[in-house]
C-alpha cells in the first residue's frame, strides 16, 4: 500500500515547523508504505512560511511542494494532494499544519486500517479533536499549563485501557488516514463546503453508504493546537460552520442520529469515565471513600470505617489522593473534618479513579452515585442478611441491586468467609466480581486502646443488639432478667418489655462512645444473641476486655473463634432454653482469655483492602467491565423508573424533574470582554473551556487580537467549539447580548441558557 501525507499550510510558521519536523521524524515507521510528503502552501504572500517550505523542499524533506497562486482554503488545497494520490493509487493522510506527530502515530493508524477491509478512515486520538478527543477535558492534567507534552502524557497514562480501535460514526479531518480504495472511488472533498467545516464528514458519509467505516486508533496520538487556519481567515466562520452543517444534514440525514447514538453508547460513555485515571500533576490518582450513608451514631460499620480511614490518614500514599465524601455534620461528628491528609468533601464530582462504598447498597441512588464518581467501584458487602430475613427481603428490593453489583462491581469485600459464601450462593450465575474476603482483626489487642485506663466492674450483664428481629436483644434480655432476678441486665435494643425492675433498655447507636465503653467495662458478662452476623465486633470488644461471653452458636462466631489457638470463657448456645444456664456459668467463670494464632491488626486489614482496591488499576479489563456496567445499569434504571410510575397518575401531579449530575456553570461574557491581551485569552479559557490556555493556544489567540480579530468573534468561536460542547455542562451566559444581535441558545452536550 502506498501512502501520501498531505499537509495544507496557511501561515503560522512556528506551528508549521513543529508539524513538519515531527512528521518527518516518524516517516520511517511506515517505510513499507513508500510514504511521500505533499505540502500545499496556501499562503503564498507569507514570505517567512514560503521561505521555510522552499528550503525544506530543496533539502528533499518535502517530496511534492505545491504553491497556490492565491489563498484557496483548506478544501481546494487538500484536493490538489488527493488528486495526486488518486493518480498514483495511494492512500492519503490529511495532516493539519497545527498538529504534532508522535511515536507510533502513523504506524498504528496503518495497522488499524489493515485490521478490517471495511475500514476506510482512521483517526488518532488527540487533545482537541471532537469525538476523537481522549482523554476528554476536564481531567487531572487539563487544569495546569497544557503544553503538547502534558497533553501527550495525559493520553499516554490511559490509552492502554482502550482496545486497539473503536468504530465511530465519522472521522476528524485534523489528522485522517483515507484508504486507497476510498481515494480511488470517492476521491476529492466536495468544494461546495467552501473553505471548510463538515467536508470530511461528507466524504465519510458518502463512502459509508457503500460500507466503508471510520475507526479511532486508540493507541495512536497526535497533538492538535486548534483551528488556527480558520481563525486567521477573515470569514464568518460561525456562519460557515452552521451553513455547512445544514448542508450535511440535507445530504446525509443519518449523520446526526449516528453521532448522537455514538455519544449515548456504552463505548463512548466508558471512554469519558476513563479520563479519571489520568494522574494529577504530582502523579496521584484520586480515591473516594463514599460515606454518604454514614450516620451520626456509633455502630460496627462506622467502627470499621473509622479504623480504615485512620489508617489511610496515617499513610504517605505517594500515588494517591484520598477524599471522604459525606454530609458535613457527619464529618464533624466523627472527626473526619480534622484528618491530616484526607479531605472531607460534600460534592459528588466525577473526578475519582476509585470509589469505595462501605456497605450494601439499599437503593438505586447509591449505585448511581458510585458509578458517577469513578470508573472503578468497590462495595463492602458486610452483612447480607437482607437476602435471607423474610421481612427485610420483602421490604427492601435489594435482589436486583445486589445482582447488578455482583456482576458489575470491580470488587467486593467481605468481612468473613460466611458472608462471602452466603452472597455467592445467592447469585451463582451473576457473581463475577473479584473478592477481598478477610476477617476483621481477631487480635484482641487491636481493640484495647479505647478502654485504656478504665476501671473494670461487674455491675450488670450486657445484651448487645438493636431493634432488628434477628438481633434478638429484647427477648434475650427479658429471658435473662426473668430467670435470674438477682442480675442487673442492660439491653442495647428494644422489645424486652416493662414490669421488670432489673432490666434497662438503651437505644443502640446513640449512646456516646465514652458511655458505651464504660458500660462494656462494667459488665460481668457480654451476651451476643444474634441469629445472623457478618462478623460480630462485640465479641472482639468483650475478648479485649477479658469479659466472659455468652453467644449464640452461629457461623460468623465460629469463624472468629477458629483463629485462636485456645479459648476460655466463651459459652456458645443453640437455643434460648440453654440461655440462663450459660449466663450463670459465664458470670461465675468471671473472665475470658484467648491465645492468638495467625491474627492481624487494623493496619494489616486496612492495607489489604486498600491494595485490593488499587490493584484494579493494573487490570486490562477496566474498559470492558465499564461498558457492561453501563449497559446493565441502563436496564436497571429503566426498570426502576417503570416500577416507580404510579398505576393511575393524577394530572395535578406532574412527574418530578430528574435529578441531574450535570454541573451548572456561569460564564460572565461582559467580564471577559472587558479584558485585553493575554488576560482576555487566559480568562476565556478558564471560564469557557475550564482549563488554562496552553502555550500554543495563548500565542495563537493573542496574535489574532493583534491582527484585528474582534474579541466578540473569538469568544463566539470558542463557545461553538467541539471542546466546549464536550464539557457536558449547562452554561448560563451573563451579557450574551454583547456577542450577537440576537439571543441564541448554545446546542450540544454543553447547554447554555441566557441570563442578564
Amino acid at each position: 500500500m502506498k501512502l501520501y501525507l498531505i499537509v495544507p499550510v496557511y501561515r503560522n510558521l512556528e506551528l508549521v515547523k513543529i508539524c513538519l519536523e515531527s512528521l518527518s521524524a516518524r516517516l520511517s515507521e511506515i517505510r513499507d508504505c513508500d510514504p511521500k510528503v505533499i505540502v500545499v502552501n496556501d499562503s503564498p504572500d507569507d514570505e517567512a512560511v514560503s521561505d521555510y517550505l522552499a528550503d525544506r523542499a530543496r533539502k528533499g524533506l518535502i517530496d511534492i511542494y505545491i504553491v497556490n497562486d492565491e489563498n484557496l482554503g483548506f478544501v481546494k488545497s487538500v484536493n490538489k494532494g488527493l488528486a495526486i494520490c488518486k493518480r498514483d493509487g495511494a492512500g492519503a493522510v490529511l495532516v493539519n499544519s497545527d498538529t504534532i506527530t508522535y511515536r507510533n502515530t502513523l504506524s498504528e493508524m496503518v495497522a488499524v486500517l489493515k485490521t478490517d477491509p471495511q475500514i476506510g478512515f482512521v483517526c488518532p486520538r488527540s487533545n482537541n479533536a471532537a469525538i476523537a478527543t481522549f482523554p476528554q477535558a476536564p481531567n487531572n492534567l487539563s487544569g495546569i499549563a497544557t503544553t503538547p507534552e502534558v497533553c501527550y502524557i495525559s493520553w499516554e497514562s490511559v490509552y492502554r485501557y482502550l482496545p486497539r480501535y473503536t468504530f465511530a460514526p465519522t472521522a476528524v479531518g485534523f489528522y485522517m488516514l483515507i484508504s486507497p480504495q476510498v481515494v480511488a472511488n470517492f476521491g476529492a472533498l466536495d468544494e461546495e463546503f467552501g473553505v471548510g467545516y463538515e467536508e470530511e464528514n461528507d466524504l465519510v458519509m458518502r463512502a459509508g453508504k457503500v460500507g466503508f467505516r471510520a475507526a479511532l486508533a486508540n493507541h495512536a496520538y497526535a497533538y492538535h493546537a486548534g483551528s488556527a487556519s480558520f481563525m486567521l481567515h477573515e470569514i464568518d466562520f460561525k456562519g460557515q460552520q452552521s451553513g455547512n452543517l445544514q448542508k450535511m444534514v440535507g445530504r446525509h440525514p443519518e449523520f446526526l442520529p449516528l453521532v448522537k447514538e455514538f455519544e449515548r453508547s456504552p463505548e463512548y460513555r466508558a471512554m469519558t469515565q476513563l479520563k479519571n485515571l489520568v494522574p494529577t500533576a504530582d502523579g496521584k490518582l484520586k480515591v473516594a471513600l463514599d460515606l454518604l450513608t454514614m450516620g451520626r451514631h456509633h455502630n460496627g460499620t462506622n467502627e470499621l470505617i473509622m479504623n480504615f480511614v485512620r489508617w489511610c490518614d496515617s499513610q504517605p500514599h505517594d500515588d494517591f489522593e484520598i477524599s471522604v465524601i459525606c454530609d458535613k455534620s457527619v464529618a464533624e461528628f466523627h472527626g473526619l473534618d480534622r484528618l491530616k491528609t484526607i479531605r472531607a468533601r460534600t460534592e459528588i464530582a466525577p473526578v475519582y479513579a476509585i470509589s469505595i462504598f462501605f456497605g450494601q447498597p439499599f437503593d438505586l441512588h447509591q449505585i448511581n452515585v458510585m458509578e458517577h464518581l469513578a470508573p472503578i467501584n468497590i462495595y463492602g458487602m458486610l452483612d447480607v442478611i437482607a437476602l435471607d430475613c423474610s421481612h427485610l427481603r420483602g421490604s427492601n428490593n435489594v435482589h436486583a441491586l445486589w445482582s447488578h453489583v455482583a456482576r458489575n462491581a470491580n470488587g467486593l469485600f467481605f468481612i468473613s468467609q460466611f458472608s462471602h459464601d452466603t452472597f455467592a450462593n445467592r447469585f451463582p450465575r451473576k457473581y463475577r466480581a473479584e473478592a477481598y474476603t478477610r476477617l476483621l482483626p481477631t487480635k484482641p489487642s487491636a481493640y484495647e486502646a479505647r478502654y485504656e485506663g478504665m476501671d473494670m466492674g461487674r455491675e450488670h450483664v450486657l445484651v448487645m443488639g438493636n431493634h432488628f428481629a434477628h438481633k434478638a436483644a429484647g427477648i434475650t434480655g427479658r429471658t435473662i432478667a426473668e430467670a435470674i432476678s438477682s442480675l442487673s441486665v442492660v439491653v442495647m435494643g428494644e422489645g424486652a418489655g416493662g414490669g421488670l425492675r432489673n432490666i434497662r433498655e438503651l437505644h443502640s447507636g446513640v449512646v456516646p462512645d465514652e458511655e458505651m465503653n464504660e458500660i462494656f467495662a462494667r459488665s460481668s458478662a457480654i451476651i451476643l444473641p444474634s441469629y445472623y452476623e457478618g462478623f460480630g465486633l462485640s465479641l472482639m470488644h468483650a475478648l479485649a476486655l477479658g469479659k466472659p461471653v455468652v453467644a449464640r452458636d452461629i457461623p460468623a462466631t465460629r469463624e472468629i473463634l477458629s483463629t485462636f489457638s485456645s479459648v476460655e470463657g466463651v459459652f456458645l448456645y443453640s437455643s434460648d432454653g440453654e440461655l440462663a444456664e450459660k449466663v450463670r456459668e459465664a458470670v461465675a467463670f468471671g473472665r475470658s482469655h484467648v491465645t492468638e494464632g495467625e491474627t492481624q491488626d487494623w493496619a494489616q486489614w486496612s492495607k489489604g483492602l486498600f491494595d485490593f482496591a488499587t490493584d484494579f488499576l493494573n487490570r486490562p479489563d477496566i474498559y470492558d467491565l465499564l461498558m457492561d456496567r453501563i449497559e446493565d445499569g441502563d436496564v436497571l434504571r429503566k426498570l426502576h423508573n417503570l416500577e416507580a410510575v404510579p398505576a393511575a397518575p393524577t394530572p395535578q401531579a406532574p412527574p418530578a424533574a430528574p435529578v441531574s449530575l450535570v454541573p451548572d456553570v456561569t460564564i460572565n461574557v461582559a467580564e471577559i470582554l472587558d479584558l485585553d491581551g493575554e488576560q482576555f485569552v487566559e480568562t476565556f479559557y478558564q471560564q469557557v473551556l475550564g482549563r488554562r490556555a496552553d502555550p500554543a493556544g495563548l500565542t495563537h489567540h493573542v496574535a489574532l487580537l493583534s491582527s484585528g480579530v474582534s474579541k466578540q468573534d473569538m469568544l463566539r468561536s470558542i463557545l461553538s467549539s467541539p471542546e466546549f460542547k464536550d464539557r457536558r455542562i449547562r452554561a448560563t451566559l451573563l451579557g450574551e447580548e454583547l456577542l450577537s444581535r440576537r439571543k441564541k441558545t448554545l446546542l450540544g452536550k454543553g447547554k447554555a441558557k441566557i441570563a442578564g
